[in-house]
């Protein structure tokens, strides 16, 4: 099949995005052409509503005429919003990038959920909101409970739907914890570090490696632009909340 009679696929994505992210792994695992076009979300262009009315990255374009405007895709294009959706649209025309044995395969979705509802708010309001000490102590439970619960089969090598879910956020706790960078109060990060490094955690240190050396999600984002970032958006926060104000927080 020629270049030419492939789909055209158009992701549109924002390269410091974790959902974003998602997708460009999925695409980049698939190993099918496809352009990026980034929106930069403080000041989106006044277009893109009409790719996603909600205004969110990422969104996918797929089957688009070659050389169409990507900010004007003819009517009846399909267009998918929300990355779990986009990325198991991609894992349907590829299926090689999912894991292969279908028992491991629900194994491993139902790993993706776990963290979700084990560990993802707390990560949220913690990095996002500052948090409260209870709530550096939610997080570093769900982590436990959620490290205790990986099974084996996910922890090599291979890789698949629910890795590419997972990687950004998996990926950016440990980063962003290391370089303290977060909406909390400073040495937070690497307070948390320090919490979960017992035995019970040691599950979950052996997923995170697999997913911090995986090619595809490393070669997917550019980390130390990304910690430079999302440094200089909370330093605003730690000069405004906690200079010289620690009572009450999660640093001791």
């Amino acid at each position: 099949m020629s270049t030419s009679s492939k789909p055209r696929i158009v992701l549109y994505s924002c390269d410091a995005c974790p959902w974003a992210h998602r997708t460009r792994i999925a695409l980049k695992a698939a190993g099918t052409e496809h352009e990026i076009f980034e929106i930069h979300l403080p000041v989106k262009p006044e277009w893109y509503p009409k790719i996603n009315p909600a205004g969110k990255v990422p969104a996918l374009s797929y089957g688009t005429p070659a050389g169409s405007d990507v900010s004007d895709p003819p009517a009846g294009t399909f267009i998918l919003a929300e990355s779990a959706l986009i990325v198991q649209f991609v894992a349907s025309l590829f299926p090689l990038i999912d894991y292969q044995d279908l028992v491991v395969r629900a194994k491993a979705s139902f790993v993706q959920l776990q963290f979700d509802n084990l560990v993802a708010p707390h990560w949220a309001k913690l990095q996002w909101k500052g948090g409260q000490a209870e709530d550096l102590d939610a997080l570093v439970q769900g982590l436990k409970t959620w490290s205790l619960s990986l099974p084996e089969e996910i922890l090599g090598t291979e890789c698949g739907v629910a890795d590419i879910l997972l990687a950004p956020f998996v990926t950016r706790l440990f980063i962003m914890s290391e370089a303290d960078v977060g909406a909390w109060a400073p040495g937070t990060g690497p307070k948390l570090i320090s919490a979960i490094s017992g035995p019970e955690y040691a599950n979950l240190h052996r997923f995170a490696k697999k997913l911090r050396n995986w090619n595809l999600a490393k070669e997917t984002i550019d980390q130390e632009a990304l910690v430079q970032r999302l440094s200089e958006l909370f330093r605003k926060t730690w000069e405004e909340k906690y200079a010289g104000k620690t009572d009450g927080k999660v640093v001791s």
